[in-house]
């Protein structure tokens, strides 16, 4: 004899398998969650001797003022810059890295000459806040943005030393890339700037 499966058996199997299926639902978003975590952003690097700026390919040391440094998905080492403004037009070239991992530049929050940085101090770029058009000048000699974590240092900062604070967002590409101070002395007599296509260009 056939065995008969009575409306309420069936009912009882529906609400198990809802039960399952929310219990699978719940471990997927778990799941997602730790991946999430997995992907938390890298600390920043300790400049050392073998830091090397990269349009400049001089040692970061050898420089006064704030710096930066750019953290590339599936590198082992940042990429080094001797300025502020060398490090945000990095971020704007079209042959940089589209995905990048974390952009940081020197904090100057807890300092009080611009040009001795805290080497430990260091704020994520598109979090920070910049004073820019100041008489303060870079590693390279130029006026470069000068980088606060404290939006109310930078304010004091443009007080006393002229300027006008921004985001990271509202520096521009005609205020980064094509300003006379991005133009850098190379080893061997040659420079390197910035061309009309946004791309560097090598000068005698």
């Amino acid at each position: 004899m056939k065995a008969i499966v009575s409306r309420r058996e069936i009912a009882m199997i529906c609400d198990v398998s809802r039960w399952l299926l929310a219990g699978l639902a719940l471990a997927w978003l778990a799941a997602c969650s730790d991946d999430t975590g997995a992907g938390e952003q890298p600390p920043p690097h300790a400049i050392t001797e073998e830091a090397v700026g990269y349009f400049c390919s001089m040692n970061l040391l050898e420089h006064s003022g704030p710096k930066g440094q750019v953290l590339v998905p599936g590198e082992d080492r940042p990429v080094w810059f001797s300025t502020v403004r060398q490090t945000v037009a990095y971020t704007m070239l079209p042959e940089s890295p589209r995905v990048l991992s974390a952009v940081y530049v020197s904090d100057l929050s807890a300092v009080e000459d611009w040009r001795r940085v805290n080497p430990d101090a260091w704020v994520e770029a598109r979090s920070a806040w910049f004073v820019v058009e100041s008489e303060a000048t870079g590693g390279m000699g130029g006026e470069d943005p000068m980088p606060f974590s404290d939006r109310s240092k930078a304010e004091q900062f443009a007080q006393r030393h002229g300027g006008r604070v921004l985001a990271f967002d509202a520096l521009t590409e005609d205020y980064i890339l094509y300003a006379d101070s991005l133009f850098e002395t190379r080893p061997g007599g040659t420079s390197q700037a910035v061309g009309e296509a946004g791309t560097m260009t090598e000068h005698m």
